[in-house]
């Protein structure tokens, strides 16, 4: 028998999974902030769109665009991925900070993205124990639950998204640390990039 926090919480995710333009409209409502729509090779660093306070949706394919005309604010292109060596994928994660904070009109402050990490850091702990749950316990989730909740995800800023996953685990996640938090946060994203 599922609590009636797992129930809505299945609910709220199928709805921003099968209308995700509406909580986006509500995000940009509510907060005045920009929403970025995120092309598969672009979406490797959303920490950084994130901390300049704009909403990064990752889209699965470029035939999405159309579907979003006039919903997403600025889009973001090119293969933002791997880097060869950490100065390249530092010059990398500098371009896309300064293209984040042309679109948001505001540059990100340092520890706006160290906050941006652990908040990404966090959700995916969260759906790491998500998955380990559902392996333990197959009857706690359908498939289809499952990949509704995650993918919820993609239209969510993580704050929001790891207290759905929060009230759907029935815990209180541990804000996860970002690995050595002292020193340029640019760098901890650059080193991930290789």
């Amino acid at each position: 028998m599922r609590g009636r926090s797992v129930s809505e919480g299945i609910r709220f995710a199928a709805s921003v999974a099968s209308d995700p333009s509406g909580v986006v409209i509500l995000w940009k409502a509510v907060t005045g902030g920009k929403a970025v729509g995120c092309l598969p090779s672009a979406a490797a660093v959303p920490e950084l769109l994130h901390a300049a306070g704009l909403l990064p949706i990752a889209l699965e394919s470029v035939a999405d665009r159309s579907r979003w005309s006039g919903r997403i604010d600025a889009w973001m292109e090119g293969d933002w991925t791997k880097a060869g060596n950490l100065e390249e994928a530092l010059d990398r994660i500098e371009a896309l900070a300064e293209w984040a904070g042309k679109a948001a009109g505001r540059p990100a402050s340092e520890s706006a993205v160290w906050k941006s990490i652990r908040a990404y850091a966090t959700r995916q702990s969260l759906l790491t124990s998500l998955d380990e749950r559902c392996a333990r316990e197959p009857e706690f989730l359908t498939p289809e639950e499952r990949r509704d909740i995650a993918h919820a995800g993609t239209f969510l800023p993580p704050e929001a998204h790891s207290r759905l996953l929060s009230s759907i685990l029935g815990i209180d996640p541990e804000p996860a640390g970002a690995e050595g938090e002292k020193g340029d946060p640019l760098l901890v994203l650059a080193r991930r990039m290789m």
